[in-house]
């Protein structure tokens, strides 16, 4: 049984894979990957570099670390938890990241795994409400189906927000949980029980800080400029490959493979999901299906690249560095 859980991430991937290519001529992918623009593809570097710049900012909000410089420090953790995200199956990097703020920070891990679930929930919030702002802006130009899902992206920003305010409680209930568990297993006074008692502690203590009109309004705004500056990569990677769409198109063109991505358990580095949901998405705007799903791939894979290209250094940097008395200067 844990082997096939192992190889649902590889399975899911390929046959979703398959599947799109049999759509497709995969030599479409080559040709686009061949002609791209040299002087697009650097703008959007420079998108994807300012991106992680402001999710670094966003976790010193989240993580209230004092300073305007301060939160560049965690530039190469953002750079390595979009690499690991997109190289390990299952959305691994959102289980590494932790890790790498204790090793690099001092950080406990339950403050800074809190701090992502709640980034993850702000990131839903924005890509939903990107989507309806300019699916409303663009409907004369849409398919009759974006405004019906306009109803999809708003129950779905409903539910983020339902759990968004339910987090410090969820967070009780489940140390509640953790603890019963740890009980039963007879772990509550060994080593691992105890260090996973304070891990479940320091969520909760972080998700209770956290909850805050003040806190919560400048996770918004940073989330908003971070999923903004995303999209503005796709939209340079769209016209390196010679498909000028306006912004507001790739917003709702690219809403539905961002969401597709973030499904954890079903591919690996979110190929097949993003170019399916890519290919919905663009559907939408009057792209044909056999160009949308060969852009996807090609946008999915420079993405890839420019991920490799920042976050493998920063990944190196960030495993090699070590500071194990900083706890007192956050």
């Amino acid at each position: 049984m844990k082997r096939t859980r192992r190889l649902l991430p590889y399975v899911g991937t390929l046959g979703i894979i398959l599947l799109l290519l049999w759509q497709i001529d995969p030599r479409q992918v080559l040709r686009l990957l061949e002609g791209v623009k040299l002087e697009w593809l650097l703008v959007g570097f420079g998108w994807y570099v300012l991106t992680n710049l402001l999710r670094a900012y966003r976790f010193g909000a989240l993580l209230a670390l004092p300073g305007m410089l301060r939160p560049i420090r965690l530039l190469p953790e953002m750079f390595a938890l979009s690499l690991l995200n997109n190289i390990l199956p299952s959305r691994g990097g959102e289980i590494s990241f932790p890790y790498l703020m204790h090793w690099g920070h001092d950080m406990g891990v339950g403050e800074s795994a809190a701090a992502l679930v709640v980034a993850r929930i702000f990131d839903y919030l924005a890509v939903a409400t990107l989507y309806i702002l300019f699916a409303s802006v663009e409907a004369g130009s849409l398919a009759t189906g974006a405004m019906r899902l306009i109803l999809v992206v708003t129950g779905l920003m409903g539910t983020s927000l339902v759990i968004l305010a339910l987090t410090p409680w969820l967070g009780q209930r489940g140390l509640g949980i953790l603890r019963r568990l740890l009980d039963w297993m007879k772990l509550a006074e060994r080593p691992v029980g105890r260090m996973a008692w304070e891990t479940g502690q320091q969520a909760v203590v972080t998700l209770t800080r956290i909850r805050g009109f003040r806190t919560y309004m400048l996770t918004f705004v940073w989330s908003l400029l971070i999923w903004g500056c995303t999209f503005a990569w796709f939209t340079a990677f769209m016209r390196a490959i010679h498909l000028p769409y306006r912004y507001p198109l790739i917003v709702v063109g690219a809403t539905f493979a961002t969401l597709a991505k973030a499904i954890p358990f079903l591919t690996i580095g979110g190929f097949g999901a993003h170019e399916a949901g890519w290919a919905i998405g663009f559907s939408l705007t009057g792209l044909d299906t056999s160009t949308a799903i060969a852009s996807g791939f090609t946008v999915d894979i420079l993405t890839l690249i420019m991920s490799w290209i920042f976050g493998g250094p920063a990944l190196a940097y960030a495993m090699r560095r070590k500071h194990p008395h900083r706890a007192a200067e956050y």
